[in-house]
């Protein structure tokens, strides 16, 4: 697997299987909590790190 960037830019991409898998894994979710989040606050990883910590 390769490392995804950290950073207040970068955006989480759910129609990329790779990436969902990577980011369901890292933030500890299911892809569903991860679709509803992207649907809510963007792609933004921060914005959706917020949401999920919010939401938990």
């Amino acid at each position: 697997m390769s490392d995804q960037p950290h950073s207040a830019t970068t955006r989480i991409d759910v129609r990329e299987p790779e990436a969902v898998r990577y980011w369901t894994e890292a933030l500890g979710v299911t892809e569903e909590v991860l679709n509803e989040a992207v649907d809510h606050v963007g792609s933004s990883e921060e914005d959706v790190r917020n949401y999920i910590g919010s939401n938990s």
